[in-house]
């Protein structure tokens, strides 16, 4: 859940590839799941702590987990919710604007959401810091980049931007690549941390396609 890029065409149709960058402890799901929530089925892969998820789609949404604000924090439990349970509220709501303004985020470790509503083609990024809602309309553009501050330097958050930049030709392989080159690897920093998958998603109007490829 720390690095997320999406690259979107002239025709509307977009790619979200997310690196999910966590204890390598934690369990979590070999798979994708269909699971359902207040009547509406969405598919995405199932941590196995809190049974929420940190990327997924339904018929309307789609929705990624960034762990952590604009800044670093503090990691303070407990938590009210697990934020990978907390984007899944979005399909209790008709928009992402009736979800933004209407969810209570108090007791909630600090996050970083992508929602995008398939049928208006909107992208919203909504950053929680403990205290506020901020809200940024990236519906425009052509290409949103994403990394975790809990994780990643200013620095190393500028050198992900670069490399996404500097793909002369989008595919889904290409991104893929680059999000693989960019794989968090055990470190003195965080011992445990690494990137254990990467998520894909290839939506189309008429079509959407998800790849989940654990990493060992």
């Amino acid at each position: 859940m720390c690095i997320i890029s999406v690259f979107t065409r002239e025709d509307g149709d977009f790619i979200i590839t997310q690196n999910r960058d966590e204890s390598h402890l934690r369990p979590t799901s070999s798979k994708i799941h269909q699971n359902e929530i207040y009547n509406k089925t969405y598919f995405g892969p199932v941590d196995k702590v809190s049974g929420g998820t940190w990327v997924f789609y339904s018929e309307q949404f789609i929705g990624c987990v960034l762990n952590g604000e604009y800044k670093k924090h503090s990691h303070s439990p407990p938590y009210r919710m697990s934020r990978g349970l907390l984007i899944l509220e979005i399909l209790n709501y008709s928009s992402i604007q009736e979800f933004i303004q209407k969810i209570d985020l108090l007791e909630i470790e600090p996050f970083t959401f992508l929602l995008i509503d398939r049928f208006t083609q909107e992208k919203i990024i909504l950053v929680w810091d403990g205290e506020k809602k901020q809200v940024e309309n990236v519906s425009e553009e052509h290409l949103i980049v994403r990394s975790s501050s809990p994780l990643y330097t200013d620095e190393e958050k500028k050198f992900h931007q670069k490399q996404f930049e500097s793909l002369k030709f989008i595919s889904s392989e290409l991104i893929y690549d680059v999000h693989y080159k960019l794989k968090m690897n055990p470190n003195e920093t965080f011992p445990t941390v690494q990137t254990t998958s990467i998520t894909q998603i290839i939506a189309s109007k008429k079509a959407i396609e998800l790849k989940y490829c654990p990493i060992n």
